[in-house]
């Protein structure tokens, strides 16, 4: 009798132990599925800041610029030659003798 009772136990124990391998396959099955959502998001939210990064090194490039002209405005307005021709363009103004022509442009 004793040799009947060995039988089952190492048919239930097969049993269970399929059962735990099908639970922790289901269980690793549903974990990479949540990772790679999660990495899904974080590649889109990537994408999107990496335009944003991009957009930001246009706009210093061009603040650079900008800066370099201004300091290189403020330069030449310490000359007085530089001074003299931007107040005859912008405010036409003429020496003492000269004779200020104007030309109008025909239709």
């Amino acid at each position: 009798m004793h040799a009947k009772a060995t039988v089952p136990t190492k048919r239930s124990n097969s049993i269970g132990s399929k059962r735990r391998l099908r639970f922790l396959m289901i269980f690793v099955l549903c974990f990479m599925s949540w990772a790679a959502v999660n990495i899904w998001g974080q590649f889109a939210k990537l994408q999107e800041k990496s335009s944003v990064v991009a957009n930001m090194e246009q706009q210093l490039v061009e603040a650079k610029k900008l800066k370099e002209q201004t300091t290189k405005e403020i330069a030449r307005l310490h000359n007085d030659e530089y001074l003299d021709q931007i107040i005859r363009r912008d405010f036409h103004y003429s020496k003492t003798g000269e004779t200020p022509l104007s030309v109008s442009k025909s239709q």
